[in-house]
């Protein structure tokens, strides 16, 4: 239970230095990423305004100037008065966008003079005393300011359809030093108004800007200062003139707010990858630091191995040694059995020292190999013939299958034997208690040779079939129980067979043993 206690260890930690600031850095450069987008929006519709704002205050300043002209072409008298002689002839057709002029009581009861472009007063004198008549709460107001020295204008858009289509009534007091009032009103065509009048200043004010003028009960346009766009404005505002008019505006191109966006969500994925690249980092530093304790958790796994294979056979030597010098042995068959034993763990412990070795030698480099033409059935009865007493010792009776017609192959006769060796040890440790060995040599049809090791023994599970061969592994240290060993010795046949260009293959099953096969090159 220590390794998965080290390894949450290592993730806490990891967690409290990497990714816990990572959340945190995170959440703040989203909320910094919007609050940046908000103000660009806030600073844009500002702009904006200011446009919408000019405009606006353009069309009401021209306005304003035809009230003063108006006031200054008044004369006043008791009914409420009329323009000076020869002043609506002149005035109308600078202005062509104005529909009437007229001048009523201060009551809006009657109309006393009215003007038009086309001299036509009758129908324009009907319908505009309907608008006073709907307007008397607005007269009430202007008169109320006008006594207060104020000269207001009020619009009033026409309740009837036909009325409407003439256009809004600009409604204003006249008053002079006496104290005399009148009522005075300018009725415009609205859609004349806004491209002949306020047209020129929207191209003036656009610049990189497109205004239009449009109603917004229906969306219709009916003045822009760029036909080509076609997109709607990001803006809008009521024309203080005409209530049911409103001018509207946007970037031309690509506007602020979809730049503001769009760059909001390049910074966005940027943080995005920012953070994926953070934490695959992490992960590789976690990754990385659990295949360093497990290395290092193998490593002491195998001294403690070595150690004990290296002190069991030592024991024994000693003991039977000791037993022989003291001569208490007093039979010559005794006295054999117990050279042979010293002779068998001094063979053990050559096998070993030599693993050590040559592993030392493979992790260096430095292992020399010397491919000739080589029989493999030889060499398989070569290393039987060494192992006979050591099978013997754990009541084994191999059974040999070697092919007559195996062709030789290249290859270093004395490495082979130390694969071999090690897989005959590894069969021994594992597949003992099937009671059943089996070496067999052969060929394959794309050529090549091939000597494999079967046994009965308990097999590998699928998952660790490809880890027997990493160095330091044993299956044992990740099951409870099992044989000891160094875990070198499957290593190091791998190697071999890698040196001579072949390979090492495993055929394995829980409970139903297993088969390793060396497959040399043709």
């Amino acid at each position: 239970m220590k390794k998965p206690r080290t390894v949450r260890g290592v993730a806490l930690i990891l967690l409290l230095l990497v990714l816990l600031p990572l959340l945190v850095f995170t959440a703040f450069e989203i909320a910094r990423l919007g609050a940046g987008e908000s103000a660009i929006k806030d600073i844009y519709n500002r702009q904006l305004d200011v446009v919408l704002f000019s405009v606006n205050q353009y069309a009401w300043d021209v306005v304003n100037t035809w009230a003063g002209s108006l006031q200054r072409a008044w004369e006043p008298s008791r009914e409420g008065g009329a323009f000076a002689p020869g002043f609506a002839g002149k005035f109308l057709p600078l202005n062509s966008s104005i529909d009437a002029l007229f001048i009523a009581d201060t009551t809006g009861e009657r109309i006393r003079t009215l003007e038009t472009p086309d001299g036509e007063s009758r129908g324009a004198r009907a319908s505009l005393g309907a608008v006073l008549r709907e307007g008397r709460p607005v007269i009430g107001r202007l008169l109320a300011l006008g006594r207060q020295n104020y000269r207001k204008i009020e619009p009033i858009v026409p309740a009837g359809p036909n009325d409407a289509d003439r256009g809004v009534v600009l409604l204003f007091v006249l008053r002079d030093e006496t104290g005399s009032a009148a009522l005075a009103g300018i009725r415009l065509r609205e859609e004349k108004f806004v491209r002949d009048v306020l047209g020129e200043r929207m191209r003036a004010a656009a610049a990189e800007y497109v205004l239009c003028a449009l109603r917004p009960a229906n969306g219709n346009r009916i003045y822009t200062t760029d036909e080509s766009v076609t997109a709607g404005p990001e803006l809008t505002r009521q024309l203080w003139l005409f209530p049911d008019l409103a001018v509207g505006v946007r970037l031309r191109g690509e506007s602020i707010r979809a730049v503001a966006h769009q760059r909001a969500r390049r910074d966005l994925a940027t943080l995005v990858v920012l953070d994926v690249l953070l934490l695959s980092g992490v992960l590789v530093v976690y990754w990385s630091v659990r295949s360093e304790m497990e290395f290092v958790r193998l490593k002491s796994d195998f001294v403690s191995s070595v150690s004990h294979d290296l002190r069991t056979p030592l024991a024994l030597i000693r003991m039977y040694a000791e037993t022989l010098e003291m001569g208490r042995l007093r039979g010559e068959g005794k006295k054999k059995e117990y050279y042979a034993t010293i002779v068998k763990e001094t063979e053990r412990l050559t096998r070993l020292v030599n693993n050590l070795l040559n592993f030392s030698r493979m992790e260096a480099g430095r292992k020399p190999y010397t491919l000739v033409p080589t029989d493999l059935n030889a060499v398989v009865r070569e290393v039987m013939t060494s192992f006979a007493p050591h099978l013997a010792g754990r009541g084994l009776s191999p059974v040999m299958a070697l092919d007559a017609s195996l062709p030789r192959v290249r290859a270093d006769g004395e490495a082979v034997q130390e694969a071999l060796f090690n897989i005959l040890d590894n069969a021994v440790k594992y597949g003992a208690q099937g009671k059943y060995l089996r070496v067999a040599t052969g060929t394959r049809q794309k050529g090549g040779a091939w000597i494999a090791v079967e046994d009965h023994g308990k097999g590998v599970p699928r998952e660790y079939q490809e880890k027997v061969f990493e160095t330091f592994f044993r299956v044992q240290s990740q099951t409870e129980g099992g044989a000891s060993g160094s875990g070198l010795g499957l290593a190091i046949a791998r190697h071999i067979m890698e040196a001579h260009g072949g390979t090492i293959e495993l055929k394995s099953a829980p409970g139903a043993g297993s088969t390793f096969t060396l497959v040399f090159p043709p």
